[in-house]
């Protein structure tokens, strides 16, 4: 008996264990509660030598396992659909000015609604790192130098060579606050070749 109340402890001191990093995904804190509120239960009528049958222990460890269990995956599902992502392509030729933001105008993906396609901007709506990638092709054997922007600030440049319909692709991953804006934008007098050959996306790592 007492190597069973051992185990037992161990488990129950394991499912807290499972049940701190649920807290912290933030699940179903209702449920976490009351599955706390039972271990506790059960850790203390075992430290008191209570006297409550081996099958209705292990009856009540199965039974939070699959609520712990069934909390995950809700929770997982749930933090994978809140995670702010877009892909956006250039359908347009663009003629643009300096300092022109490039208006990716082919929304692919906009998980969280934080790109706009009226305005070229996306908007981090939740604080973290993200992955950014954009693409910028030349049009009729010209160069093109753009930039990407945060908050306005010149981060990172791009080049396209004089070629005709050169690409120059740049992928940092920035540390963004909610509400950060990022952006691609011209350093000049430049023409852009669309047909979905430009590109502009965001995701949210961490």
């Amino acid at each position: 008996m007492m190597y069973f109340q051992m185990l037992v402890f161990s488990t129950c001191l394991l499912l807290i264990s499972m049940l701190a990093k649920e807290v912290e995904s933030g699940s179903c804190p209702k449920l976490e509660n009351k599955i706390f509120d039972n271990l506790v239960d059960m850790m203390v009528a075992i430290k008191s030598g209570s006297q409550i049958s081996e099958n209705k222990i292990v009856d009540k460890l199965v039974d939070m396992m699959a609520a712990i269990k069934s909390g995950s995956q809700i929770s997982g599902r749930r933090n994978e659909k809140d995670r702010p992502a877009f892909t956006a392509t250039l359908k347009s030729h663009l003629t643009l000015s300096r300092g022109n933001t490039i208006k990716y105008d082919r929304v692919i993906l906009n998980q969280g609604r934080g790109y706009s396609p009226k305005t070229g901007i996306f908007t981090a709506t939740k604080t973290g790192l993200y992955l950014i990638s954009a693409t910028v092709m030349s049009n009729r054997g010209g160069y093109l130098d753009a930039y990407i922007s945060k908050n306005g600030a010149n981060l990172m440049n791009l080049h396209g060579p004089m070629l005709h319909d050169a690409t120059e692709t740049a992928t940092p991953v920035l540390n963004l606050e909610k509400g950060d804006k990022v952006s691609v934008r011209s350093m000049g007098s430049y023409k852009t070749y669309g047909n979905n050959y430009s590109y502009f996306s965001a995701v949210y790592i961490a």
